[in-house]
């Protein structure tokens, strides 16, 4: 399948690449990089081998113990769209709300 991202994932992105270099230290940063490729791998192979989220119709799997990327597959159009990169100690009741 074809992985997409949505406006907000890409921004997140930027903001997570961001905040684990200041926080953790650039290896930190990069490690979350080769994490999220070897998910995004497997996402492409297998985009049904992740579970859901919570009640919706969205899918998640954690890149690391920091953060979680949630998406959903268009079986239409062969595509899994990454929706948002979720700092796994934020409120999941906020992430719900704008899904």
């Amino acid at each position: 399948m074809k992985i997409i991202y949505s406006l907000i994932a890409q921004e997140e992105y930027i903001e997570v690449i961001y905040f684990l270099a200041d926080k953790f230290g650039a290896q930190q940063a990069i490690k979350f990089e080769e994490d999220f490729l070897s998910n995004l791998k497997q996402l492409e192979k297998f985009p049904n081998s992740f579970g859901g989220f919570y009640k919706t119709n969205k899918r998640k799997f954690m890149v690391n113990k920091n953060v979680t990327v949630i998406f959903q597959i268009n079986e239409i159009t062969e595509t899994v769209e990454i929706l948002n990169f979720w700092f796994n100690r934020s409120n999941p009741e906020v992430l719900l709300k704008h899904l």
